[in-house]
């Protein structure tokens, strides 16, 4: 036996290796071979899958090729090595001996299944078990064709049996998903938990966006509180309190909203349950059931699941527009149009004068109706390193102007950056970028103000002053920063081309202010 002890042979690998074990072949002539014997029946083999083993076990010496030429044009043939003959043998071994367990990948739909609406489950069971009685049909053909190769006969019967086996298990999934008794399946459209591990905004928006319909239960083990959807609409409500005291229609809502507060309690999603008798009929969207609940939170521990602290930053998304009927309060509306991708909680707060508190809860509102999402990590540090760079950069040039009040620099630079979303008030950065621009994108706009800013201190306060200014402002950019501008070539001296002129643009010496572009 070869000294390597471990090969790594794939399963193709081994067919070659035992096709060639008989005779010497070309690919293509395997390949008939694997037809005529039916293999694709029970192996997931592909004329490119064998070539590439051929490839493979030729380079490690296992097959050597020859070139042959018949009545047709020259052909690869591949013959055997002994040390290919000797892991063949070697993976044989291990093949028939093997303890790996047979996974299938569909179980993984199954384990899944109450996810989906009932019904949606029943049409795509249906076609599965369909699929399967055509494979059986064409597996029994396959076996009779096979009939005096007992080797065939034996791999071919061992399929049918186990497809048959998948019929009689999925038939009994259907039959308990059409309401018919089955002890073995019983509860396995249920949706079941706890509210510690599974958010009720969460479970909520699943439902909603899974189209179900069935009736939300949930409990502390006093009071029950029921939800009930209508293909992912909410249509009734029901609450009963320990005592039970009658509960009007506004209290009912009252109580519906008062779950999002719950932290812990036993829930259960029963796509076989109808609305309770006697419930508050709702008249109202998702998005706004879900605000209207989110308003009700008032403990840090919930909003801090989706807002972790007042450093957090989020950004509005450009792919969901505010829907018409969604009900914002005037302050949610306040923080959802001070989002950019670039101020904190803290910093929004601040602008749109509430408190911390109050813009966390409606980052939170606005978070689970899908309105907003976290800022995108990568974007956030490129913004920061750009705005960084640009006001250190600003600022080393004060003491270099007339006056403390002197912001020519400032008002030449939005002059000649007017066409871009940036612009200086003072000496600060307003970014007003697009939050969905990709961060190469975001970085050729920050290229191009910088270059213009750059070229505007040089002007002012001439190249050898100029380069000592920009040195002094990279010095004071942080360490992350700094390899943030690097990697996205923010310090570059060349300006970065525009979308509709990508040819090379440099910069010579022969213009009015000593820089004129020179295009090739």
């Amino acid at each position: 036996m070869p000294e390597e002890a471990d090969w790594n042979l794939t399963r193709n690998d081994l067919l070659v290796l035992g096709l060639l074990l008989d005779r010497p072949m070309h690919g293509y002539e395997i390949l008939q071979h694997i037809r005529a014997a039916d293999v694709d029946l029970w192996l997931a083999v592909s004329p490119a899958a064998i070539y590439y083993s051929l490839s493979k076990l030729h380079r490690r010496g296992l097959v050597v090729e020859t070139r042959a030429r018949g009545e047709g044009p020259e052909r690869s043939i591949y013959h055997l090595t002994e040390k290919g003959r000797q892991v063949f043998f070697a993976g044989m071994e291990e093949a028939l001996a093997s303890q790996e367990p047979n996974y299938s990948e569909y179980d993984v739909g199954i384990f899944l299944l109450n996810k989906i609406p009932q019904e949606r489950a029943l049409v795509l069971l249906e076609q599965r078990l369909e699929f399967l009685r055509r494979r059986e049909a064409q597996v029994t053909e396959a076996r009779l064709r096979a009939s005096e190769d007992p080797l065939r006969c034996a791999i071919l019967t061992r399929i049918i049996t186990c497809v048959r086996k998948e019929q009689e298990w999925l038939e009994g999934i259907l039959r308990h998903l059409r309401g018919e008794e089955t002890q073995e399946y019983r509860g396995m459209m249920l949706l079941s938990g706890d509210l510690r591990d599974f958010h009720l905004s969460d479970l909520i928006k699943l439902i909603a966006s899974g189209r179900h319909t069935g009736t939300l239960t949930v409990t502390d083990g006093a009071s029950v509180r029921t939800l009930s959807f209508q293909e992912g609409r909410p249509v009734c409500a029901t609450s009963q309190r320990p005592d039970g005291e009658f509960r009007t229609s506004e209290q009912v809502l009252h109580d519906l909203c008062d779950l999002f507060r719950w932290q812990e309690g036993a829930f259960t999603f029963d796509q076989r349950m109808g609305p309770v008798e006697g419930c508050t009929v709702l008249q109202m969207s998702v998005e706004n059931l879900l605000l209207a609940g989110a308003r009700w939170v008032d403990n840090w521990a919930t909003i801090q699941r989706v807002v972790p602290s007042s450093e957090a930053i989020f950004e509005r998304r450009k792919d969901k527009d505010l829907p018409e009927d969604l009900e914002l309060t005037e302050e949610e509306r306040l923080v959802w149009k001070a989002l950019d991708g670039v101020r904190n909680a803290a910093d929004v707060a601040r602008a749109c004068g509430l408190t911390e508190f109050e813009t966390c809860k409606a980052l939170y509102g606005l978070y689970i109706v899908g309105l907003i999402r976290p800022g995108d990590a990568e974007k956030i540090r490129l913004r920061r390193a750009f705005r960084e760079f640009s006001e250190l950069l600003c600022r080393a040039t004060k003491p270099y102007r007339t006056s403390p009040n002197d912001f020519a620099c400032e008002m030449e630079v939005n002059r000649r950056a007017a066409e871009l979303p940036i612009q200086f008030n003072l000496s600060r950065i307003e970014d007003r970028t697009d939050p969905a621009l990709r961060a190469e994108e975001l970085a050729e706009i920050y290229r191009r103000f910088l270059h213009i800013q750059t070229g505007v201190v040089r002007e002012r306060f001439g190249e050898a002053l100029a380069r000592q200014l920009i040195q002094q402002a990279m010095a004071q950019v942080s360490p992350s920063l700094m390899e943030t501008l690097r990697r996205y070539r923010l310090l570059e001296t060349e300006p970065p081309p525009s979308p509709s002129h990508r040819r090379k643009i440099s910069l010579v010496g022969d213009g009015p202010n000593g820089l004129s572009p020179s295009v090739s």
